[in-house]
This record gives C-alpha cells, sequence and structure tokens, in this order.
C-alpha cells in the first residue's frame, strides 16, 4: 500500500533541499559543464575554480591538515569551506552527494578555531578534520534515507544520532556533507529513485561502486580527506577498488557501529561493518589508531564492540618475509576482466622481486560460502526492504528482484530450524576456512599472512551492467567468513595492453561468466582505475593494513611490472 505521498514526489523535495543548500560562489559555472572529458577529476583545476591555497588543502594527507590546524598555518574554517567548496564540484560532476551539512559544518570550524585560539590546545586527534559521512549515519536533525523515499524527507531525532558520529565529533570531526547509496544499501552500483545515479569520476560512463559509491566518488574528486563507509557483501571494498581508494572492511566488532541506520534492521546472520576509505593508507592507519585508542575506548560505549585497542608494529621483525596466497583470475563461478587479471600478476611480480613468497591459492570452498550469503540476503532482505518500496510506490531495480523472489517463494518467512540450519553451515564453512589458512604451514614456514584477490570481475563496472550482471562473490564471501580485507590500488585499464580474450584460449565457467567476460570492451574500459585486496585473519585489521603497505611499496616502481 502506499502513502499519499509518491516516490517522485519525495525526490523532487529531497532535492531541491539539497540543491538549494549548495552556495552559488561554489558552484562551477555552467559553461565548464559541457562538452566534458570522460575523467573529470581534474575539471575544477583546469577551470581553475580553486585558489591556491584551497588546492593545497584539498591535495594533502589527513595527517598534514591536522598538523597545520594545530600549528595554526590553517584555520578549521579556512579547511572545511575549502572541502565543501570541493563537495559541491564532486556533486556537480557526479551526483554522489544526499545532505548538505555546509552551515553547521563551517560554524563547527569557527567553535574549533576559537577553542584552539582560548585553551592553546586541540579539542582532540581530528581537530578541524572535515570527514564525510556515507547516508547511513544518522546525523541529527537530518534525514538518512539510504536511498528509499520513505525515509528522504524524515527528520531524525537527537536520540538516534549514530554513536560513531558523536565519537568522532568528541574527537574534533568536522562533519560537512553526506553520501549517495543504492536503495537500501544493497546494490554494488550508486543508483535510486531518490538520488538518482552516481558515476565515477576517472570515466564518467562507469560505476563508482555500490554501496559506499558517493563516498568513493567524492573521495576520488578530493572533495574529502577520509571518509565512513559500510559494508555487508562488499560495500566498502567495491566502492574502494573502483575509485582507486584504500578502503577497510574490519571485522565485526572491531569499530562501533550502534545506531547506524540499516537497510535490513536486527538482521545479524551476516553481520554490517563500517570502515575509512581514502586515497592514502596514512589516513586509514591513522583513523584506527585513534578510533580504537585506550583514550577514546570505544568498548566502553558500544556493547558490540570489542576491547581490542589498536596495535602497532604487529608483523615482526618488521623486514621480515611474507607469505601470501593468490587467488587467480576466478573464484571458480565468476571470472575477473583482462586489467584485474594483469593487476593480480603485477602484484605477484612485484612482491616476489621484494623477496617476499607468493603461492597459488585455490577458491576452495567459495561457491558455497556465496550460496549462503545470497540465502541470507533473500531471506532477511525481502522482509525488510519490499514494505519501505511499497510505501511510496517505488519501482523496484533489477538487480534486487531477488528480494521479490524470495518473498514469493516463502523464505521471508524463517521458522527456527531453517535459521539454525543456516548457522550451522556458516558456522561450519568458517571452520573449513580457519583449518585450510591453518594447514598452508609447512615444517619450516608458518601459514600464509594474507590473501591477495580481485574485488570484482569488472575493473569497474559500465554504468547499469550490474542490474543484469550483479556479483558479489569476490567480497561477499570474506563477510561470510568474517575475515579483515582492505582494497589497495594497483594501475589503470589500458586498451593496448588489455585486450579481449581470444575464444580459442578461454572458455567461461558458466553461461553467467560468459555474459560477464562479453562485457568487456578494451576502448570502453580504457581508463578504468585497477584495484585488488588483501585479506588477513579474523580481527587482524593492524597486520592487514601493515601488509598492504607492504604490497604498495612493492608496486611503486610499476613500469617494470608490465
Amino acid at each position: 500500500m502506499t502513502t499519499s505521498a509518491s516516490y517522485k514526489s519525495i525526490a523532487a523535495d529531497a532535492q531541491k533541499r539539497r540543491n538549494e543548500s549548495l552556495p552559488q560562489s561554489y558552484l562551477l559555472p555552467p559553461h565548464y559543464l559541457k562538452d566534458l572529458p570522460r575523467n573529470v577529476t581534474a575539471v575544477a583545476t583546469n577551470a581553475r575554480h580553486f585558489t591556491t591555497e584551497e588546492l593545497e588543502i584539498i591535495n594533502s594527507q589527513a595527517e598534514d591538515i591536522l598538523i597545520k590546524v594545530r600549528e595554526r598555518i590553517w584555520t578549521a574554517r579556512e579547511v572545511t569551506e575549502a572541502f565543501c567548496k570541493a563537495a559541491t564540484v564532486a556533486q556537480q560532476l557526479t551526483n554522489c552527494l544526499t545532505e548538505i551539512l555546509f552551515s553547521e559544518a563551517i560554524d563547527r570550524a569557527k567553535y574549533l578555531d576559537g577553542y584552539l585560539a582560548r585553551t592553546g590546545r586541540t579539542l582532540g586527534p581530528f581537530h578541524g578534520l572535515p570527514i564525510s559521512l556515507k547516508d547511513c549515519f544518522v546525523t541529527p536533525p537530518h534525514p538518512s534515507s539510504i536511498g528509499m523515499a520513505s525515509y528522504a524527507n524524515q527528520s531524525t531525532a537527537a536520540d538516534d544520532e549514530t554513536l560513531l558520529v558523536q565519537i568522532l565529533r568528541d574527537m574534533g570531526a568536522v562533519f560537512y556533507c553526506k553520501t549517495n547509496i543504492p536503495v537500501a544499501m544493497m546494490m554494488i552500483e550508486t543508483i535510486n529513485n531518490v538520488w538518482g545515479e552516481t558515476c565515477n569520476p576517472f570515466h564518467t560512463g562507469l560505476s563508482p561502486g555500490g554501496s559506499s559509491g558517493g563516498e568513493s566518488a567524492l573521495l576520488a574528486m578530493r572533495g574529502s580527506p577520509l571518509g565512513i563507509g559500510s559494508d555487508i557483501g562488499g560495500s566498502v571494498r567495491v566502492p574502494g577498488a573502483w575509485c582507486h581508494l584504500y578502503s577497510l572492511k574490519a571485522s565485526a566488532g572491531r569499530f562501533p557501529s550502534w545506531a547506524i541506520r540499516s537497510g535490513i534492521p536486527g538482521q545479524e546472520y551476516i553481520i554490517a561493518v563500517n570502515g575509512p576509505m581514502a586515497r592514502d593508507l596514512e589516513a586509514l592507519q591513522l583513523y584506527c589508531e585513534h578510533l580504537l585508542s585506550e583514550n577514546s575506548a570505544v568498548w566502553t560505549k558500544d556493547p558490540k564492540c570489542l576491547p581490542i585497542p589498536w596495535r602497532k608494529n604487529v608483523i615482526q621483525p618488521q623486514s621480515r618475509r611474507l607469505r601470501f596466497g593468490i587467488i587467480g583470475n576466478n573464484d571458480g563461478l565468476m571470472t575477473c576482466h583482462p586489467p584485474v587479471e594483469r593487476a593480480l600478476h603485477m602484484t605477484r611480480k612485484a612482491l616476489e622481486r621484494a623477496g617476499h613468497e607468493v603461492i597459488d591459492w585455490e577458491p576452495i570452498h567459495h561457491p558455497e560460502v556465496l550460496e549462503i550469503l545470497m540465502w541470507g540476503f533473500g531471506a532477511f532482505g525481502s522482509e525488510s526492504i519490499l514494505p519501505q518500496l511499497e510505501k511510496t510506490g517505488e519501482p523496484i531495480f533489477n538487480s534486487m528482484k531477488m528480494y521479490r523472489e524470495a518473498a514469493a517463494k516463502g523464505e521471508n518467512v524463517l521458522g527456527s530450524a531453517k535459521l539454525r540450519e543456516m548457522n550451522l553451515k556458516r558456522n561450519a564453512l568458517q571452520k573449513a576456512y580457519l583449518d585450510r589458512w591453518q594447514a598452508s604451514a609447512t615444517d619450516a614456514k608458518g601459514p600464509i599472512d594474507g590473501i591477495i584477490m580481485a574485488v570484482s570481475p569488472w575493473a569497474a563496472a559500465r554504468l547499469g551492467v550490474t542490474q543484469k550482471l550483479s556479483y558479489v562473490g569476490y567480497t561477499g564471501l570474506w563477510n561470510v567468513l568474517d575475515l579483515p580485507s582492505c582494497t589497495f590500488p594497483v594501475m589503470f585499464a589500458d586498451q593496448k595492453i588489455d585486450k579481449e580474450r581470444s575464444a580459442q584460449t578461454w572458455k567461461p565457467l558458466n553461461e553467467r561468466d560468459g555474459r560477464v567476460q562479453a562485457d568487456y570492451d578494451p576502448i570502453f574500459y580504457h581508463g578504468a582505475p585497477v584495484s585488488l585486496q588483501l585479506i588477513g585473519r579474523r580481527l587482524e585489521e593492524e597486520k592487514v593494513l601493515e601488509m598492504v603497505e607492504v604490497v604498495s611499496q612493492s608496486l611503486s616502481n610499476r613500469s617494470s611490472l608490465q
């Protein structure tokens, strides 16, 4: 049954609110929005839209911003205004924003500047740092639509504020915008009936990924120094990879998650987590170190948080030879596109050249894990998502029709026996994977340190293609197993190198695999960002980031790895 307001009128009101909140002085003039190149990351810079100081600010890493604000080289207000302006341009070019918090952000920055002037000290470790938020983080009184019209113009109460927002604010952060998501945050591209579709800054014919796609597009446009996304099947890592970012999916219980709006509230079969996203690895390390410090003690504020303070230098000795397992060009169900396979070869070659050991890691159990992941999404999601869409008459996107199909089969009505059966299957797969990891040890060497794998079959998918060919097998696996994973950039697709596979030498694993491969066009996908992910043991987020640093350093001389 629909409400009196249709999704179309709700969307019009929401977009009007957003657009009217963007200051005219921040907008890129209309003539610069015509005849755009497909890579729009430098459009505003080439138009000389930013001052020299603004460019220096938005091109700076988070740690450098914090130092310069602390040392009063920049004011928090100057930094905030620069990122508000950059975020406005990002919105014009990619449609990445939902809620605009500029006015209160500037007021907050003024307060922080006054506090520093009065006391001679900063409010906290994130004093004056603008942090962008995925739409699901509740910032009262602003709505958190999570891509659904029923929530789009609904104010939020002070008691609904996300705990992580409170914690970061107390540490000195400045919140200035919220970013776009797909419907209920349950697609790997970012599109919904309220805010529309977000495109990839590196190639506007491509998606920035989902569900944290607005966040990844904003970061790629240098509209944020640090963003926070969430992940239940790849929602931090797919956008991170498709926009050439570092993005961390932690194990459940590492980061506070209280009062984050969910598309499937109350579901804990596959636990959604949140994590940082940035253009540089140092920003992720900075965020984790301060958020999970003894001083912040997040485990005393969130009952689901584990009391594990952030640990440094966990790889000992620091220069030791690491052992990696690497999964090849497929997971047993789906083959990655040629640019992604090249990234795997480059990474292997770089690590071996640096003296590390890389072994082949077969995707055993991967299809079984994907099966229970998709069962969980369908069974829990249909009961939660479909009624919200029906309230306003929202049509359902093609890649989400699985929820309607699950409901038609009665899978949304769960008995205790079925739920116990699925929990047992999940737990058995977790144990089997742990045993296999341990069994990688030899008489002379310990188990592998980490696993390297593609993030998706695409380097970054063309807009709309995942409505018919959505696939989260490369990422959702690690959500079910509850293992931490971090993306890292490798290179960009090159039409001269990344040729189509020959039908004579390559055969698809199945019909769907053939359709995904048929989508690959070297000319169209030229310039697409290509990233991979590194997976570690459960609750070893520190080691994962340290291993990603090792991999990134090994890849530094990319030209010799082609």
